[in-house]
């Protein structure tokens, strides 16, 4: 049914946007003949065309007389010389060779052994530190006495050199 409305909805927009009739009558005659030129493109191919021959001929005259044309000197004027593309390619071909060579010592690797942790205080940390029964944990007696050891060490070196005058700087 909805289809039927829409048929009949498209076809009166049809018939309503139909452009009018046009009748043709034979009373209007041809228009009066004119004279039709050339147009100016037609002039301006020709004095290209004539142009470039003259430029021919004079590049060719200069060229019999032994002296390059000046179309030659300005070609050769905005070419880059031969050093420069040699030196381009072998700045290019250093980067190559150098990013082949990247490429195969990391290829030639293996898989990684360990995983980097993006949070390691969560991984490490996650039990909090109270109620830890005692033997739990590892015991670092020893490895607080041995920075303990070296910290005494290191200021009894800044004493000796502070009486002999040889500091520099505080913070040695």
């Amino acid at each position: 049914m909805f289809f039927a409305r829409r048929s009949v909805a498209s076809a009166r927009l049809a018939l309503r946007n139909q452009q009018p009739r046009r009748f043709d009558s034979h009373a209007a005659h041809h228009a009066a003949p004119v004279n039709e030129s050339f147009g100016r493109s037609f002039y301006v191919t020709i004095g290209t065309f004539a142009s470039c021959y003259v430029l021919y001929r004079l590049s060719k005259a200069n060229e019999e007389s032994g002296s390059p044309s000046w179309i030659s000197n300005l070609i050769q004027k905005w070419t880059p010389s031969e050093q420069v593309f040699e030196q381009r390619n072998a700045i290019r071909t250093a980067v190559m060779e150098k990013a082949a060579s990247d490429r195969h010592l990391f290829a030639s690797q293996g898989p990684r052994e360990t995983f980097e942790l993006k949070q390691p205080e969560v991984s490490f940390n996650a039990i909090p530190p109270y109620n830890v029964s005692p033997g739990q944990n590892a015991d670092l007696s020893h490895v607080v006495a041995h920075y303990q050891r070296q910290n005494q060490e290191l200021e009894a070196a800044r004493v000796a050199r502070m009486k002999d005058g040889k500091v520099e700087s505080l913070y040695e």
